[in-house]
């Protein structure tokens, strides 16, 4: 997992807003250098910063409890961890976060961690501020603010500096009522900020965009980049910009970002005089507009490629259909070319819309968020897939696993997901998922062995629900019994697999150890 920790140039690594503002006020009153009093920190006081905050209290035996989560952190990862011990965290996350306790403990001073997150959800980068502090009686008090990361990395922050356009990405501030009325800036290349006359370090410390481009109200390109935050829409169009010394056009390019929006803009007020100096000579105004149309057509593409790399269901995290069906492509590939099998295994959680009836829509959805934490469990990192095909339904490939070990791993999906709930006010949703396994035969297509997953999986309904079935490749499903030995035997194995015959077939690759850590929750 990737984690990094730093101790300097926390002011200008810290991309959050949030962060900057209470590493500021903790150095202010940290400067006669006597201890931070926790009472600044108390979440109590602190509005609506305190829905990203933790805090955590000594025990009393050498571990560290939760004695504040926020809310914000409860949604995002799924579960509440206040009352509960630093040391339950057993994976490599939880010897991370203890780490950083013990350093700020040891050296008195703040840390600014990066993280990836430990499981599948929403956030794939976290950026958390830790602070030591004290408490009226001087026990020692940990306060943390986490915030998730906009971009993938700082390798994109580089890219976006050594653009020759103009960059911002503007999250979208909201009243009461939700209804957008400013932004605030959550990346701002340097172009961008020297077109403004500020330091890009103005531009992030400004917490209101109108306040600092008045005019795109009076433009009206405000209204039209809200439009495209709402509607997910991307807009292009060439316009005036004011500036100091003469007017200049520029052409914008502006796509979704998050909860907000980014503008591409570009200086072309050269072409512009270069294309009304020469409006006179139609050839020249031709080659002109052909040259326009294929700047867009380029920007087109570059957009078009950008949306394809969303392969990501935005509310579980697991692969998107059309992810999950290019990697159960791919692995059918790699299987025809080095023989070695591959199983899928299809699921339908069992009265799913009774859930959706009873606990509402936000109890249903964290039902499938707890459904992929449980399915991706104990399978094999950047080799194993989970995907959400749709609904409640889900597919997993298994590159390397033949029918019987398909089984097995599906008998392992089902008793996780029997043994589960999710917290809820009007009580624990408990629920269960059936399951169909088909393992490739080296000859079919992609939709005949989805179609036999799922014509297992139907059977498994049909059988009561809460049950595994496997087609075994001769026409015959099989289903299993609760707490019953996967029913394999030689004489019942699918036929032999036959991969597409290939000269100098590379040996069959090795697997790759499961983890087998417990299921614990993931944490900010």
């Amino acid at each position: 997992m990737y984690r990094e920790m730093f101790h300097k140039g926390i002011e200008w690594r810290a991309h959050a807003h949030a962060i900057r503002q209470l590493y500021g006020t903790w150095l202010a009153l940290r400067a006669d250098n006597r201890a931070v009093p926790f009472r600044e920190f108390d979440p109590a006081t602190m509005g609506d910063i305190a829905d990203d905050m933790i805090v955590f209290r000594p025990a009393g035996n050498g571990d560290m409890v939760y004695s504040h989560y926020g809310r914000s952190l409860v949604d995002r990862v799924g579960t509440d961890m206040t009352g509960q011990a630093s040391s339950r965290i057993r994976e490599s996350v939880g010897a991370f976060f203890r780490e950083c306790n013990a350093r700020v403990l040891e050296s008195d001073q703040p840390l600014l961690t990066l993280h990836r997150s430990a499981l599948s959800g929403q956030v794939h980068l976290w950026e958390r501020l830790v602070l030591p502090c004290r408490d009226a009686d001087g026990e020692p008090v940990i306060v943390i603010i986490a915030k998730p990361r906009q971009f993938r990395d700082d390798l994109l922050a580089a890219v976006l500096d050594a653009s020759l356009d103009a960059i911002v990405a503007v999250h979208l501030v909201r009243d009461d009522a939700g209804i957008p009325v400013d932004g605030e800036f959550v990346s701002v290349n340097r172009r961008a900020a020297e077109w403004s006359g500020v330091t890009v370090e103005a531009m992030l410390h400004q917490s209101s965009v109108l306040t600092l481009c008045p005019w795109l109200v009076e433009s009206g390109l405000w209204r039209r980049y809200v439009d495209v935050a709402l509607t997910r829409e991307p807009l292009q169009l060439v316009t005036r910009y004011p500036c100091a010394d003469a007017e200049r056009w520029l052409e914008i390019a502006c796509v979704p970002f998050g909860d907000g929006f980014m503008v591409t803009q570009a200086d072309i007020t050269e072409r512009k005089q270069a294309e009304d100096a020469m409006r006179q000579s139609q050839a020249e105004y031709a080659r002109a507009n052909a040259a326009l149309k294929a700047e867009i057509l380029r920007r087109q593409a570059l957009e078009d490629e950008l949306s394809h790399l969303a392969t990501r269901d935005s509310l579980t995290g697991a692969l998107n259909r059309r992810a999950i069906t290019q990697g159960l492509r791919d692995a059918m590939a790699r299987s025809a070319r080095y023989a070695h099998p591959v199983s899928i295994v299809t699921m339908d959680l069992d009265h799913f819309k009774h859930i959706n009836d009873r606990f509402g829509h936000a109890g249903g959805d964290a039902v499938l968020r707890r459904t992929v934490d449980l399915l991706t469990h104990g399978l094999r990192e950047d080799v194993d897939m989970v995907g959400r095909l749709g609904g409640e339904e889900f597919v997993v490939v298994l590159p390397h696993i033949g029918a019987a070990e398909g089984v097995g791993v599906a008998c392992r999906m089902r008793e996780l997901l029997a043994g589960a709930s999710v917290d809820h006010p009007d009580g624990d949703i408990r629920f269960t998922g059936s399951f169909g396994v088909a393992a490739w035969d080296g000859r079919e297509t992609m939709d005949r062995l989805l179609s036999r997953a799922d014509a297992a999986l139907y059977r498994a309904k049909a059988a009561g629900r809460d049950r595994v079935a496997l087609d075994e490749g001769l026409g015959d499903i099989h289903v299993l019994d609760h707490g019953s030995v996967v029913p394999l035997q030689p004489s019942a194995d699918p036929p032999p697999f036959t991969p597409s015959t290939r000269q100098g077939t590379a040996p069959r690759a090795p697997r790759r150890a499961r983890r087998q850590a417990p299921v614990l929750p993931p944490q900010a």
